[in-house]
This record gives structure tokens, C-alpha cells and sequence, in this order.
């Protein structure tokens, strides 16, 4: 809700473009076309007067099974469901598959069919007087997730669905990343998170991005989902449960002294060095989730087949990476435990029981209440208009950069005596109420009478909205339509100044650039990008683009050998840091870690105005996937600048491969990371998870076939 003191423009009519009212008879008192959203409303408000809270115990557990096959027994884990059998029950795991065909987003996994088959064992042997049914299974790469119900609450279930948000670099990668179920039991809304943060003591700022990451992209689909439903968000449930390996680690503390406190016991001390309680505290991920007292030993990293910390070489410190963490009322915690017996990986399965309170509707009182309100309604529809005021009419995002998203908010009061019910529309002759590079949330809502919507308006210019930006054939003005239904239409005007980047450039502007873009007038860039002739770049161009040049000899000179390498994402303010100096200066020496330029660099290639393989021979490029004569032959006919860029980069991906065993890098991992970003077509067709994945594999074929085998040249 707005805070109090704002200025509103205060409106029985419609405000025009100039803030002037125009009058729209469209919609007469009585046209309420959203009237089963206001019923709804109301009837939220008087919940209190014929809901009841009824107890329902949760069992929750997370175990990171390190790749290996489900060769133990699964009931040590579940031993605290035994005692009081819960309704719900919900197993997450994560690295449940290590091998590269799992990397690049293989869809099946014999893991899922091992570790499925373990879990029903294990969840039927709980109870004899219990029988459970598995609502739910969703799994991203190693990332699993199932929800199991019992008889007694099956029947209450509804809204199924599930979703999946891979953190790895660029966000498609899929070795990191979250999925997670959420369904409704009687009137409750519950969701269930797993996920696999970043790794590593140092990388604690990632896995804070990771989290924000899952939190903020998840999205649910299912065949129980309703279309009133595509704004589902983690944080629009009522409860929430994440677990996982979030990995954050204990820091600052010598490990023999780490040893020392947990051979005693003692966690009190050690856990003031945990890094999420520290980030918690902070504020910076997880603020909003609770956790209970840890009172067991870190489970991480453990000997294989032993209760022994890590003796290897690297003797990585104990840590807490395994946790579950909840948010939302009627949140009961019960026992939050360990398991030492199981060995087979190095991290312990963790488990966590609760009583959570689920509301359920006493019907007598319900439809006596509904009469009121139905009585209510009427009598305010008859005598009424909707009416609104908003806080401001103009917003001004000033200078907006490539991925620096800049959120202002708009206010909306329902100052009449009636629900006010808006929403955004397009104009007309438009598709969408919106330019691609703005998201408003919400963009449609219902407001009681006295109360406000706050709106949250966001300009986000990515990959695929900076070239026209840059081109000069678009720019950061709109005219937002907010239409109120039974009322008046507002004109709400979006206005900034788009800051020129080399990313969302054509190549054959960048060629032709011997100095930074931020010295090039914003008249010199839109004519050179206006009249690209890719063909003839001219006799002053450079073979690549020079900050193409900066970003591949950044890497070979700092980390062509790194682990993981092209496999973990950078940090967005990082990369942000990358392009700035791309931007403006001519230096060679880029800021950041050697993970955030190698994103910077994916991110460059995603971004050019016509991609590396361009448009026009997509469809070629994917049918010679399988076929390297044929690969070769669309390169051939590549535009000039276009092709040396191509071959320069085949040129990098054939020298990282020769440090393979220190980058643990392939042709296949390379094909499947530059393979999206290099070969992209204007087609918005919706395809079928099957369909996605045999294009994406497509393009990785294509880009590998030059990677394997030195018996193909470019150069012919």
C-alpha cells in the first residue's frame, strides 16, 4: 500500500494526455465486468467470520546425493515421519545426476527412475495405516523435486504446478538452478522450493543472486493452473518451504578451530560465522524466510562411505550447506535433524517436520456471509461509479542503461464507493499495453474502497530490446493506457534517454568503430546502423570488433584454464562493470572475475543486432547441424564480417580445449554454451519442451562439428 502524504491527481473523470479529464461513456454504472474478482475481494476481507484454521503436518527433506545411485535404504532420513505421519511429505535433491549429458539439459536420467523408485519405498514403509500417493515430481537437470499427499488430504488438493529456473551462466545452463511445486490444500496456498546455489567459501554474493534469482523468475505451469493464475510468484503463496543445498559456508574461522567446536558440540560459536545467517541479517537473500536452531553437525563435506570431514587435499572446511527455511503464518517447527547413517554421499540428508495451519471454509457461515456481500455489492453497483486518483501521471526513468532495470512506482487509490476494477490495455493497433523493455506488475488489480495499489513499473532494456535502442528506432517513450472498467481511461506517460552500448550493436557498425561507442554521437551511430552494409564494412575496418578483441583476450591471458569455465555465471554488477568499461574505454584489462567476462562475452554475442549466424541462414545452419561438409559451407557464405568473427571464435573455443583438463571443458559443453547466443532467429513460435530441446541440441551440433577433429578449414 502507498505511504500517506502523496500527491494525487484526483479525478471523477478521465485524465488526458495533458492531465485535462475527457469523458468515456463505454462502460455504464452498472457494467462490472470483473464482478467475480470483487466478490472475491470482499470475501477475503470477512474470511476471518467463516474460516477455521485445521492443523497439517509436514515432513520436509533435502539431501544433496553427490551423482550417486540409490543404493541405501532411504528410512534413517525418514525416521521422524514414523512417529506422527504426516499429510504432506517432500523430497528435494540436488546433484541427483553429475554426467555432462546431464549438463546440457538431458531430458531423461536413469538417477530420476532410481531415486523415484527409492522414495515411493521409503514413504510407503512409513506407516501401514497410511497410504500415500505422489502428487507432484519435477526435476532440472540434478535438481529434484517430489511432493507426496496422503489419502486423508489428497482429496483437498487443487492448483497443482510446477516450475524450473536455471541459474547457471546466462540462466539456461542448467547445473545450478531451482525448481519447485506448488499446489493448495482446502483454502491455502503452499510452495515448495529446492535449489542448488553457487559453490564455493568466496562466492557468497552469487548464491545471493541465485536466490534472487529463483525468488523472482519462477514461474508454474500445469493443467490445474487457471488463466487467472500467470501471475503466480514464490512470494504470492501463503506458505512457503525452501530447501537445499544452498551451499553458503562457514568463513572467517581456521578449520581446526571449526573442527574443534563441532567435535564439542559446541554450535552456538560456530554458527555466528555461517554465511546465511549472516546474509539473512544483511538482508541480502532469505531475508523474509525463517529457520530453526541448527543443533546437529554441518553436513558438508564428508568422506564418501565415512561420518569423517574431508580429508582430501583441498580439506574444505565443515559448513551448513544443507538447510530448509520457511516463510508464512500458522508455522509450526518441529524436529530439524540431520542423518549421520546415511554415507553414501558427502553431504548428510537433512530433515525438517512441521504443523502448518491450512484454512478451510465452514460453509454455513460462508454463504451467509456471501449473501451480505452479495446484497452489498448490489446496492453500491446501482448507486455507485467506480472512481480512482493516481499518484502521478508522468514518470521520468532518466538515463537507462543495458541490464540496469530502474523500477518507479505509481500509486493508485480507489477513492469512490465501489471496487475499483483496472487493468492496462493496448492502444490502438498495438498487440501489447506495454514496449517489450517494460514490465508493470501488478498490471491488473482490484482495489477496495479507501485503499491503494502500488504498482511497480519497471524498465528492463535486455538482449533482445537494445538493438532497436541503439539503432534509434525505438526509444524510452510509451503511453501507458489504464483503463478502469464501469469508469474512465488514465494516459500514463513513460519517458527516459537510453544510454548507446557496443552490446545490441551490429557487428558491421563495430568494425567500422576505432574508438569507444560513448564517443560516437547518438546521430553518427543511428546513420552508420541505418545504413549497414554488411558485405562492404569498407577498408578502414578492423577484422572483429575491438571489444570482441578485448573480451577473448581477456580470458587467455587470466583463466583459459579455470574450473568451470563458461559453466558458472558471473555477477550482474560485475558484468554491468565489464560493459561500462567496453563502453568508454579503450583499455585492455577488464574489470571483474574471469566467470563474469566469460558471461559478458555470451552476453555481447546475444545482444548483436543480427547474430553471428544471421537470421537468414538459420534454418540452413540447423539442418547441416548433423553434417560438417555442410556446416562448413553456411560459413562460406557468411557476410565478410560476420565470418572472420565466426572463425575467431572457433579459433578461442579450439585453444580452450587444449587446457580440457583444468577447464573440464568439451566440444559438446561449448556447442550447447555458444550454440544459442550464435545461431538465433526472429521467430516467436511456441514450441514444446521436445521441440526446444532438439533445436538447442541442433545448434550445439553445429557449433561442436567444428570443435571435433582438425579434417575441416574454415578458410576453404
Amino acid at each position: 500500500m502507498a505511504t500517506d502524504g502523496s500527491t494525487f491527481f484526483d479525478t471523477g473523470g478521465s485524465p488526458g494526455m495533458d492531465g485535462t479529464e475527457v469523458m468515456d461513456n463505454r462502460n455504464s454504472a452498472n457494467s462490472f465486468s470483473n464482478r467475480d474478482a470483487h466478490v472475491r475481494l470482499l470475501m477475503s476481507k470477512r474470511e476471518a467470520e467463516f474460516l477455521t484454521i485445521e492443523k497439517l503436518r509436514l515432513f520436509i527433506g533435502t539431501w544433496n546425493v553427490n551423482g550417486k545411485a540409490a543404493t541405501e535404504d532411504l528410512a534413517p532420513w525418514l525416521v521422524n515421519a514414523v512417529e506422527n505421519p504426516p499429510a504432506l511429505l517432500v523430497l528435494g535433491f540436488q546433484e541427483l545426476d553429475l554426467s555432462k549429458e546431464a549438463l546440457l539439459f538431458s531430458m531423461d536420467s536413469v538417477r530420476e527412475a532410481e531415486w523415484k523408485a527409492a522414495c515411493d519405498k521409503a514413504v510407503r514403509d512409513i506407516s501401514p495405516h497410511v497410504n500415500y500417493s505422489m502428487v507432484q515430481l519435477v526435476r532440472m537437470v540434478g535438481v529434484m523435486l517430489i511432493v507426496y499427499a496422503s489419502d486423508s488430504v489428497v482429496e483437498h488438493i487443487q492448483g497443482v504446478a510446477s516450475g524450473t529456473v536455471a541459474t547457471g551462466i546466462m540462466g539456461f545452463m542448467g547445473n545450478k538452478g531451482g525448481v519447485a511445486i506448488r499446489l493448495e490444500v482446502h483454502n491455502t496456498s503452499l510452495c515448495f522450493i529446492t535449489s542448488h546455489l553457487a559453490a564455493h567459501m568466496e562466492q557468497t554474493e552469487r548464491r545471493n543472486q541465485d536466490f534472487k534469482d529463483i525468488r523472482e523468475r519462477m514461474t508454474f505451469s500445469g493443467p490445474q493452473i487457471d488463466v487467472n493464475s500467470n501471475n503466480l510468484t514464490i512470494s504470492s503463496h501463503d506458505l512457503a518451504f525452501w530447501l537445499g543445498d544452498l551451499n553458503y559456508r562457514i568463513n572467517d574461522l581456521p578449520i581446526d578451530k571449526v573442527k574443534l567446536l563441532i567435535s564439542d558440540s559446541n554450535w552456538e560459536p560456530l554458527l555466528k560465522y555461517d554465511q546465511l545467517i549472516k546474509e539473512k541479517k544483511a538482508k541480502n537473500a532469505f531475508s523474509d524466510y525463517r529457520e530453526s536452531a541448527i543443533a546437529f553437525p554441518p553436513t558438508y563435506k564428508y568422506d564418501a562411505g565415512t561420518n569423517d570431514y574431508d580429508t582430501s587435499e583441498k580439506m574444505r572446511a565443515p559448513a551448513w550447506t544443507d538447510r530448509i527455511l520457511y516463510r508464512g503464518h500458522h508455522i509450526e517447527p518441529h524436529i530439524y535433524a540431520c542423518h549421520m547413517k546415511h554415507m553414501i554421499s558427502d553431504h548428510k540428508p537433512v530433515s525438517h517436520t512441521f504443523t502448518a495451519g491450512v484454512k478451510v471454509i465452514d460453509n454455513d457461515k460462508y454463504h451467509s456471509v456471501y449473501e451480505d456481500v452479495m446484497k452489498q455489492l448490489d446496492k453500491l453497483e446501482n448507486e455507485y461509479l467506480p472512481q480512482v486518483k493516481l499518484s502521478i501521471l508522468e514518470l521520468n526513468f532518466g538515463e537507462v542503461r543495458f541490464m540496469e532495470p530502474k523500477m518507479l512506482k505509481l500509486e493508485i487509490e480507489n477513492t469512490g464507493q465501489v471496487p475499483a476494477d483496472f487493468s492496462f490495455i493496448p492502444k490502438l493497433n498495438e498487440g501489447s499495453y506495454c514496449k517489450k523493455w517494460m514490465v508493470i506488475r501488478p498490471y491488473m488489480e482490484c482495489v477496495l474502497p479507501g485503499e491503494k495499489a502500488v504498482l511497480n513499473i519497471t524498465v528492463h532494456v535486455d538482449e533482445r530490446t537494445t538493438g532497436e535502442l541503439n539503432a534509434g528506432t525505438d526509444s524510452i517513450e510509451d503511453i501507458l493506457v489504464l483503463h478502469l472498467e464501469g469508469g474512465k481511461d488514465f494516459f500514463v506517460t513513460i519517458n527516459g534517454q537510453y544510454t548507446l552500448s557496443c552490446f545490441g550493436s551490429s557487428l558491421s557498425t563495430l568494425i567500422r568503430l576505432p574508438q569507444p561507442i560513448r564517443e560516437v554521437s547518438r546521430q553518427e551511430l543511428f546513420d552508420m546502423e541505418a545504413s549497414v552494409d554488411a558485405q562492404n564494412a569498407g577498408p578502414r575496418s578492423m577484422p572483429v570488433p575491438k571489444e570482441l578483441f578485448f573480451l577473448l583476450d581477456n580470458i587467455n591471458a587470466k583463466g583459459k584454464n579455470e574450473m568451470h569455465l563458461f559453466q558458472q555465471r558471473g555477477l550482474h554488477q560485475e558484468i554491468v562493470d565489464i560493459r561500462e568499461s567496453l563502453d568508454t574505454s579503450l583499455s585492455g584489462e577488464l574489470p571483474g572475475s574471469i566467470h563474469s567476462i566469460a558471461e559478458a562475452l555470451l552476453i555481447f554475442l546475444d545482444s548483436l543486432r543480427e547474430p553471428v549466424i544471421p537470421y537468414s541462414l538459420y534454418d540452413d545452419a540447423l539442418s547441416a547441424s548433423s553434417e560438417r561438409v555442410a556446416a562448413v559451407d553456411v560459413v562460406t557464405r557468411l557476410p565478410p564480417a560476420h565470418k572472420k568473427v565466426f572463425e575467431y571464435l572457433i579459433e578461442f573455443m579450439l585453444e580452450l580445449l587444449k587446457y580440457a583438463e583444468d577447464n573440464y571443458l568439451d566440444a559438446n559443453i561449448l556447442g550447447s554454451v555458444f550454440g544459442p547466443v550464435l545461431i538465433r532467429t526472429h521467430d516467436t513460435r511456441t514450441h514444446t519442451k521436445a521441440e526446444k530441446q532438439l533445436l538447442e541440441q541442433k545448434k550445439s551440433m553445429f557449433i561442436s562439428s567444428f570443435l571435433q577433429g582438425a579434417g575441416v578449414t574454415l578458410n576453404s
